[in-house]
């Protein structure tokens, strides 16, 4: 079945989006050369959705026993991995967003929430843009309530395979079997000290959490830029052998909405902004 997606574009850059899917960036060229995992179509998107494109997060990650207390309230959410008892990356990855504006280089979409999604009114806005340089998202999270609520956010962002990649991370969350942190720090073991450098992801299975020490990537050719309230980076490349890299900005820890310091709290009316943005690299530097 055939998607229904946005496209903009200027010069060699193009994204396309698909705005029933959460406004997944779902392909993303450069002189027509694919920078993320793209899917064939809705059935391939549909039965994976966190596998291509950039999908967003909300909230990221995982949350244990579906619940969380906040503010002396306890809350629940779907237990959608049922087999670690976990609330697993939200729903917003596969709930519609309403395109607003369209330009030839721009779009504009937005989801406003009013407990559907998350036990908190908000609206979340993405502005999205490409120019020469590149592309770039603006996200805006603005709090509709009367009261204050908690943020953790990640973008599981879906490259193609790169030759090397490098991002500066500092230590390693541990986990436990349902992949929730224990609160024990560990020390980057000899190949994750090759993240800060230079390394071939290829035929390595990499799946982890680290602190951040830079909101730079670098995906082969193509620099990753981050707002520098993302402060972790996970990646995942599932057995290592099937062509592609996530390589994913978060702000707030996983299972953050259980920790008094996991997560960003938004005041009533409040607003928070993020960035992210993809462009060619100049040197050879990050």
């Amino acid at each position: 079945m055939i998607l229904n997606t946005v496209t903009i574009s200027c010069r060699n850059w193009r994204a396309e989006f698909c705005p029933e899917f959460g406004m997944n960036p779902i392909s993303l060229r450069d002189h027509d050369r694919p920078i993320l995992r793209e899917p064939a179509g809705r059935e391939e998107l549909s039965a994976s959705p966190l596998l291509y494109g950039i999908p967003v997060l909300f909230p990221a990650n995982r949350t244990k026993d579906a619940s969380f207390c906040f503010d002396g309230v306890r809350y629940t959410l779907p237990m959608n991995e049922p087999h670690r008892f976990n609330n697993l990356h939200g729903c917003l990855y596969r709930t519609p967003f309403t395109v607003t504006e369209q330009t030839a280089d721009r779009v504009c979409s937005f989801l406003r929430n009013r407990g559907e999604y998350y036990p908190f009114p908000f609206t979340m806005s993405f502005t999205d843009t490409v120019s020469e340089e590149g592309y770039r998202r603006d996200i805006v999270i603005e709090n509709d309530g009367d009261t204050a609520m908690p943020i953790t956010l990640s973008f599981h962002s879906t490259f193609v395979e790169p030759e090397t990649f490098t991002v500066c991370v500092g230590e390693r969350f541990e986990f436990d079997r349902y992949y929730i942190p224990t609160g024990v720090m560990l020390a980057l073991n000899e190949t994750e000290r090759t993240f800060c450098t230079a390394c071939s992801p290829h035929g390595k299975t990499i799946s982890a959490y680290y602190t951040s020490q830079s909101n730079i990537a670098r995906i082969g050719e193509y620099r990753y830029t981050v707002s520098s309230n993302f402060d972790e980076w996970i990646f995942y490349n599932g057995s290592g052998t099937e062509g592609f890299l996530c390589v994913e900005p978060q702000c707030g820890e996983v299972n953050g909405l259980n920790r008094e310091n996991g997560h960003l709290r938004l005041e009533a009316g409040g607003r928070a902004a993020f960035s992210l943005e993809i462009s060619k690299m100049t040197d050879a530097s990050v």
